[in-house]
């Protein structure tokens, strides 16, 4: 995969290098038409990947920063915040 290549979370397993192509890239895009299970398709990749114990995946949304507008240091604050959020709600440990 290479950056642009889009990648659904629900082809994942039938993609041609196999369910686990985006480790060799470390990201990919996920675009797909609202209400099709994005939210919840990286929700359960994130917890599968950690589950697998080599892993610490985070499922974060950037859509909270829009509130900020063009306030990039709130955007920044809002952007940390839920990664904060997101890593308490995980159950990693706090260290």
């Amino acid at each position: 995969m290479r950056p642009g290549t889009p990648l659904h979370a629900s082809s994942c397993a039938a993609h041609p290098r196999g369910p686990h192509a985006y480790r060799e890239d470390r990201y990919f895009v996920l675009h797909a038409p609202r209400q099709t299970g994005k939210t919840t398709s990286l929700r359960t990749l994130a917890a599968e990947l950690t589950a697998e114990g080599d892993t610490a995946a985070l499922m974060v949304s950037c859509e909270v920063a829009k509130a900020a507008g063009d306030n990039y240091a709130a955007a920044e604050s809002l952007l940390l915040n839920a990664l904060r959020e997101a890593a308490n709600r995980s159950g990693w440990p706090k260290k």
